[in-house]
């Protein structure tokens, strides 16, 4: 049987109405065919990329969204680094007090430089970041800058403050050792003869050194260390009477003589403001005193100089 040439495309109204009768050859018919098909697909393209920009469009609105939510972060972020870096700033004052204060040199500038110096932002040309979002890209390179360097300064202060605070522990403990407060607690007592490198003696008649201090008290006052140490002497010597020696350390000695009643034996330590005895008029004293001397290196010194708490003095 003969294949048609030719399509026969018959139209049927409703009611009535003829019917309309078209005939298409074979070529025609595949045009238009492959024509519809083509107007399917630029269809399906057309409202596909439509809906795809939509998309985008929504997804880039997000982000923007969120980078501005990051930046005003950042930013944020970056003033509470700036309040800190004052609060750091204050903390350096102090710790130049306190390194003074502790007997150590200040820092040299050098040291202070590492805790500010240190690398630059973000490098445009080094960072994918920055191509995407160059604003937040630049107000994260400039956060990290700072945090970094204000890490390194908390870490500086932070080494320094301690090694102020041992130097201030040991330098407490030397002080404590350090013969430096009055003698005697009294009611009353005071300088009745005062240091001198040629007195004359009361009782001996003639001029000699005066390696130290009388304080004159009345009789069982309570004599006290004027700073901690070991008791190297205590009992009786020629001239001083009763007598207590203490080895404060460094060189420093301390003397009390004159006393009626020792009450600390030999290599107890004692504390400064710990009891040694009672004032009297032993040895070669014309009434009740303490015979008191400093002495570095076993070379006598004024007792005055050191007398930096009278608070024993009433």
């Amino acid at each position: 049987m003969k294949k048609p040439s030719y399509w026969t495309i018959q139209i049927l109204p409703e009611g009535s109405g003829s019917a309309q009768t078209y005939r298409l050859g074979k070529r025609a018919a595949r045009a238009i065919g492959l024509s519809a098909a083509a107007l399917v697909i630029l269809a399906s393209a057309f409202f596909a990329g439509v809906l795809g920009r939509q998309d985008a469009a929504e997804e880039l609105a997000r982000y923007r969204a969120e980078n501005r939510q990051l930046l005003g972060s950042l930013q944020a972020m970056e003033r509470q680094s700036g309040q800190l870096g004052q609060a750091l700033d204050d903390l350096s004052v102090r710790e130049r007090r306190f390194r003074l204060v502790a007997g150590l040199p200040l820092l040299d500038p050098d040291v202070y430089s590492v805790g500010v110096g240190g690398p630059g932002g973000v490098v445009p040309a080094d960072d994918e970041f920055f191509e995407i979002a160059p604003d937040l890209a630049r107000e994260a390179g400039d956060v990290a800058v700072d945090l970094e360097q204000l890490l390194r300064r908390a870490d500086l202060l932070g080494v320094s403050l301690a090694e102020a605070a041992d130097s201030v522990g040991a330098q407490r403990e030397r002080y404590q050792r350090l013969p430096s407060i009055w003698p005697v607690i009294a009611e009353d007592s005071w300088i009745s003869s005062d240091f001198s490198h040629n007195r004359l003696h009361p009782t001996l008649g003639f001029r000699r050194p005066h390696t130290g201090v009388d304080i004159s008290a009345d009789f069982g006052s309570l004599v006290v260390a004027t700073g901690a140490g070991r008791v190297t002497f205590a009992g009786s010597r020629s001239g001083y009477g009763a007598l207590v020696e203490i080895d404060h350390g460094d060189g420093y000695e301390s003397r009390y003589a004159h006393l009626g009643r020792v009450d600390v034996r030999l290599g107890t330590t004692v504390r400064r403001g710990e009891v040694l005895g009672e004032v009297s008029n032993s040895g070669t004293a014309t009434g009740p005193n303490l015979h008191y001397e400093v002495r570095l290196h076993n070379r006598p010194l004024n007792p005055s100089r050191y007398f930096l708490d009278y608070s024993y003095r009433r």
